[in-house]
C-alpha cells in the first residue's frame, strides 16, 4: 500500500495534506490504519473530554458493541473523560445519517464519528451519501475525526470468507481511501471463526463447543457484540500511533452530486391539500406499533384518508425523499418533478411491523425544482402516513 500526498482546499495554514490511498477495495482486511484518528487519540491521552458518536442502525442502536467500546474507552483512558453521543435508529444507513447529520450528530460537537451502514445501505445513493457524511462533518468540525466500522449480515459471509469486501464495503473503501480514513472490519473474525466451526452464526440456540452468533443472521446476540468490541478494542491500539492531530482537509469531491447540503424539512413546511390531518404521535395505533423508530424517522406526520391528497415542495438540490408508514394492500403515488412526466410508485409494507420507511425520487439536474406528490390509490379505510422530508440541496418554500 502506498499513500499519496495532494493539496486540499485551503482550510488555514495548519491545514494537512490530504492523503490518498491505494488499498484493495475489494479486499476485506479487518483494520485499515490510513490517516488515523490522531485528534481523538491526543485528546484521550491528554486527559481531556472526547465526544463520541456512533451513527448507525439497530446493531449499533443495541446494547452491545456499542456500550461495550464506550466501555473500553472509559477502562483505556481513565485519565479523560468519555461521552457518549447515541443517534443509532434501527433500519436507517447512510441516506438518512446525511440528512439527519446536522441536528443529530454535529449539534453535539462530537470528537469522533463512527459510520455503520454496511448492512443498512444508502437508499440507492450509497457513494453519494457516504461521501456527503465525510463532507459535512470536515466541513463544519475539521478536528473531529471518522471511522468506518462494518458490520454483516449472512449474504456476507461467503464474499468475507474468500476474502472479499462485501459491495457497499468496496464503496466505503474507495470514499476511506481518498479521504484517509481509517476502516474497521468487524466481518473479517467473524467470518474466520464461523468457516473454522467455532462459531454458528444463525441459531435458535448454542450448540455445544460452538458460539451462537446471532438469532436471525443480522443482529449479534451478547457474545457477537463482544466479539465486534474487540475487534475494535484491538484495531484501536493499530490505529492510536498514527496521524498527525489539526483539521482535517476537505479535497475535492469524489461525486460531485454528493449528499453534502442533505438536510431535513418538516412535513407540515410544505404545501399540503386540504385532506391532510396531524398524527396524534402519542396515540395513533400505526404511528405507535413501533413508536421509537418511527417517530425517530418521520418525526411527526400526517395522514390522509382519501385519494387524490397531495404535498408540494420546491428545492434548489438534486434529490428529494419522503418518509411514510406502508401498511394494509398497496398505497400508489405519484410524483411530478417540474411539470414533467409522472413517476409512479407503490408503498408496501414487507414487515409483519408496521415500519416506517423512505421513497426517494431520481437524482435531478442541480437546480431549482419543484414537486408535486399526490396519493393516486388508496384502499377503503386505509390512511396514508406521511413525515418528514428527506432533502439533498436546500429547500425554498
Amino acid at each position: 500500500m502506498t499513500k499519496i500526498l495532494f493539496p486540499a482546499c485551503a482550510l488555514g495554514a495548519a491545514t494537512l495534506l490530504a492523503g490518498t490511498y491505494n488499498h484493495d477495495i475489494h479486499t476485506a482486511e479487518e483494520c485499515r490504519v490510513r490517516d488515523g484518528l490522531p485528534n481523538v487519540f491526543a485528546k484521550l491521552k491528554g486527559g481531556q473530554e472526547v465526544r463520541i458518536a456512533y451513527l448507525g442502525g439497530s446493531i449499533t442502536a443495541a446494547n452491545g458493541w456499542r456500550p461495550k467500546s464506550l466501555a473500553w474507552f472509559k477502562a483505556e483512558y481513565p485519565q479523560a473523560r468519555v461521552v457518549e453521543i447515541n443517534p443509532a435508529i434501527s433500519g436507517t444507513g447512510s441516506d438518512y445519517s446525511a440528512c439527519r447529520l446536522g441536528g443529530d450528530v454535529l449539534a453535539h460537537a462530537p470528537d469522533l464519528v463512527f459510520l455503520e451502514c454496511r448492512v443498512n445501505g444508502g437508499g440507492g445513493y450509497e457513494a453519494k451519501s457516504v461521501e456527503g457524511v465525510v463532507r459535512q462533518i470536515w466541513t463544519r468540525l475539521p478536528e473531529a475525526d471518522i471511522c468506518f466500522v462494518y458490520t454483516l449480515h449472512q449474504g456476507m459471509l461467503k464474499d468475507l470468507q474468500a476474502g472479499k469486501t462485501p459491495s457497499f464495503g468496496a464503496v466505503q473503501e474507495h470514499i476511506a481511501n481518498a479521504y484517509g480514513i481509517p476502516t474497521i472490519d468487524f466481518g473479517v473474525e467473524i467470518a474466520a471463526r464461523e468457516k473454522a466451526g467455532s462459531l454458528l452464526f444463525k441459531g435458535d440456540a448454542p450448540v455445544a463447543g460452538k458460539l451462537l452468533f446471532s438469532k436471525d443472521g443480522v443482529h449479534p446476540g451478547d457474545e457477537g457484540h463482544t466479539i465486534y468490541c474487540e475487534t475494535l478494542a484491538r484495531s484501536m491500539r493499530k490505529i492510536a500511533a498514527a496521524g498527525t492531530a489539526g483539521p482535517h482537509p476537505v479535497p475535492a469531491a469524489l461525486e460531485p452530486a454528493c449528499w453534502e447540503r442533505a438536510t431535513l424539512l418538516p412535513v407540515t413546511q410544505a404545501t399540503l391539500s386540504a385532506g391532510w390531518r396531524p398524527v396524534d404521535a402519542e396515540k395513533d395505533p400505526v404511528y405507535t406499533e413501533s413508536r421509537h423508530r418511527t417517530h425517530a424517522m418521520l418525526r411527526g406526520a400526517v395522514k390522509c384518508a382519501q385519494a387524490g391528497e397531495s404535498v408540494t415542495v420546491t428545492w434548489n438540490g438534486t434529490v428529494i425523499g419522503i418518509s411514510d408508514i406502508p401498511h394494509g394492500d398497496p398505497v400508489v403515488i405519484e410524483a411530478v418533478v417540474d411539470g414533467g412526466a409522472p413517476i409512479t410508485a407503490q408503498r408496501v409494507q414487507r414487515e409483519k411491523t408496521r415500519h416506517a420507511r423512505f421513497w426517494y425520487l431520481p437524482e435531478q439536474t442541480p437546480g431549482e425544482h419543484t414537486v408535486t406528490l399526490t396519493i393516486k390509490r388508496l384502499p377503503a379505510g386505509q390512511a396514508f402516513y406521511l413525515g418528514q422530508l428527506l432533502i439533498v440541496g436546500t429547500p425554498l418554500r
